[in-house]
């Protein structure tokens, strides 16, 4: 499967550099789609051929615009039997993020040859003091990885509290500061990956809820062994109830009878799970979900559930 990386980010933070940066820099054959051609500015020298729908790069790369609807030019790509090592995403400044990824889950035929890996967003550090609009929310709790874009622009104090706006938003976010997008990163980091998961910042957050406008962060704690069976229903019904509500959640379980680091992460609906080589130290496990109007309740009912006793432990 082509895994599909999706750059998003508010208007005028630095997504178009951040592309023309990845693109000259590449030695990957990369399919970039974008809503316009002509909102794309391609170093000249890499342009081997330009026609209304399609440029052609000396790299092998090659760019198109959506055409009619995102999920027709995902067919078209699989019917050119063209191999890419990756597809990504550039969308609007003002793009929810949700009805893309939702493209390749919900059907069936695409997920046979797409799959979701990473989820970045560029934000522009001197705007985090003003009030987000709806999509700018939305891709800030879906990302992986953040690049806090122009930190040259803005004081200690106005990064500090960007920085602090983010991790209200998305608790489990990597945030990278960058100027001009260049930062301590790789350019084609697979963040969807569940390595990723930073367990020493999942486990620095405690039982708690945070809100923005209708959004929260819910993070939840288990003292004892779960059940896989159990865990794995508890997330699955979780997505189900809320449907899109659910932005992202990642987990890291201990489970019953199992040494290893069990890692969970579900974007909208789209769930997974590994385990992980390192071994799990002690008993606990966490959990965040990030949504709108979560009840954080019903969330720790569900989890406690998965709890296996000691008792029912050596009944087994």
């Amino acid at each position: 499967m082509i895994p599909v990386q999706l750059v998003t980010g508010f208007l005028g933070a630095g997504k178009t550099t951040y592309m023309n940066r990845l693109l000259a820099a590449t030695d990957e054959k990369i399919c970039l789609i974008v809503n316009e051609l002509g909102a794309v500015n391609i170093d000249e020298q890499l342009i081997v051929k330009m026609d209304q729908e399609q440029i052609e790069l000396s790299n092998g790369c090659i760019c198109c615009s959506i055409q009619n609807d995102l999920s027709k030019t995902f067919y078209q790509l699989v019917a050119k039997k063209e191999t890419f090592d990756r597809i990504i995403i550039e969308t609007t400044g003002v793009a929810d993020p949700a009805p893309i990824i939702q493209t390749i889950y919900y059907d069936e035929y695409l997920r046979q040859h797409f799959k979701m890996n990473a989820i970045l967003t560029v934000v522009d550090a001197s705007q985090m003091n003003r009030d987000l609009f709806k999509e700018g929310i939305h891709q800030i709790a879906y990302a992986d990885m953040i690049l806090l874009n122009k930190t040259d622009l803005v004081s200690s104090e106005e990064l500090k509290h960007a920085r602090a706006r983010i991790t209200q938003i998305n608790p489990t976010v990597r945030v990278v500061e960058t100027v001009q997008t260049e930062g301590k990163f790789d350019l084609l980091e697979n963040t969807f990956q569940l390595s990723r998961v930073d367990e020493e910042q999942l486990s620095r957050l405690t039982e708690a809820t945070e809100s923005v406008s209708s959004l929260r962060a819910v993070t939840l704690n288990a003292d004892l062994p779960l059940s896989r069976e159990r865990v794995t229903r508890y997330v699955r019904e979780v997505l189900m109830h809320y449907e899109d509500s659910i932005y992202r959640m990642k987990a890291i379980v201990r489970l019953k009878d199992e040494n290893r680091k069990f890692v969970i992460q579900a974007t909208n609906q789209l769930m997974g799970a590994t385990f992980a080589n390192e071994v799990h130290e002690g008993n606990r496990s966490v959990f965040v979900w990030i949504g709108k109007e979560l009840d954080a309740d019903a969330l720790a009912r569900g989890l406690k559930a998965c709890e296996v006793e000691q008792d029912e432990t050596h009944s087994r």
